[in-house]
């Protein structure tokens, strides 16, 4: 685990210095437009972040298409990335469709018009998300655990890590008058209020692991990462047009299933997404013991 350690040590030290250097790039970037000091600062440590990501994984041999897992013709990579967006839709209608008959997320009043710009806003962002997160955790960092330690360790720990970023705050709002060096480091110390009270989230936060351990069976089932922007992707693009269109219910009897992360994914995605990763796994242990007999 001493790889993934670098990984984490890695985004530690994106965050430090950009907490330190959050000041200087503010006033850099004010002189093109105004910007809450938090956002400068969650921009600048993706920065610092991507940069010595670059820089590690040259220094680690995980530079290649194989190891970024696109090692696959482009053919291939889009029939898989095409499949796995269909079968991200498939997996996500159930959970919606139970939201909706039990009025834990009701159509918001005076909804109308062409919802068609909304589905392709979605959509985009849904890929986007999804090929940045699944070329880091499920490419750079799985391959990087599995080759240095065991493929279990791949599966889980990039998909704890996973769920954990998704908990990180920082938001500050500081007049542009008074904004100084301190506020970068303001704003780090805001990053994880949320881990105060875990157990607010503890739902979505187990959801997210079981999400990130089913992405990392398919791209150990594949080889590559495209079934996994896919999915991903699909299932970012239910959730935005979801929660554009819908609203929670906080008076349904059923309400608790959501949590409070995102109104979407809490109890009920995580035994959904949990039932879907032990049908996974049974159904490739059956495969790899035909596999065994057959030979």
């Amino acid at each position: 685990m001493r790889t993934f350690a670098l990984f984490v040590a890695l985004l530690a030290l994106a965050l430090l210095l950009a907490a330190a250097l959050t000041y200087p790039a503010w006033l850099l970037v004010g002189t093109v437009s105004v910007e809450p000091v938090h956002r400068v600062m969650n921009r600048l440590a993706m920065l610092i972040a991507l940069i010595g990501l670059v820089v590690l994984t040259r220094r680690l041999g995980l530079s290649n298409r194989a190891a970024l897992g696109y090692g696959m013709p482009r053919g291939e990579f889009l029939r898989q990335l095409g499949i796995g967006w269909i079968c991200g839709i498939a997996l996500m209608l159930p959970l919606v469709a139970l939201l909706l008959t039990f009025d834990v997320r009701q159509i918001k009043p005076g909804l109308d018009g062409d919802i068609v710009p909304l589905i392709v806003q979605g959509l985009l962002s849904g890929l986007v998300v999804a090929f940045i997160e699944e070329t880091f955790f499920r490419g750079i960092l799985f391959t990087a655990i599995a080759r240095t330690s065991s493929l279990l360790a791949a599966v889980v720990a990039p998909s704890v890590l996973y769920a954990a970023l998704h908990f990180l705050g920082g938001k500050l709002r500081v007049p542009p008058e008074e904004v100084s060096w301190v506020h970068g480091f303001d704003v780090l110390s805001r990053l994880f209020e949320r881990y105060t009270q875990p157990l607010a989230f503890v739902d979505s936060f187990l959801a997210l692991v079981t999400l990130g351990v089913l992405l990392a069976l398919v791209r150990l089932r594949t080889g590559a990462i495209a079934a996994c922007i896919g999915l991903h992707a699909a299932g970012v693009c239910m959730i935005f047009v979801l929660r554009d269109t819908t609203a929670v219910n906080s008076h349904a009897k059923l309400a608790s299933i959501v949590g409070t992360y995102d109104g979407v994914i809490g109890w009920a995605a995580f035994a959904w997404f949990a039932a879907i990763v032990a049908a996974f796994a049974w159904s490739q242990s059956q495969l790899s013991g035909s596999s065994s007999r057959d030979s």
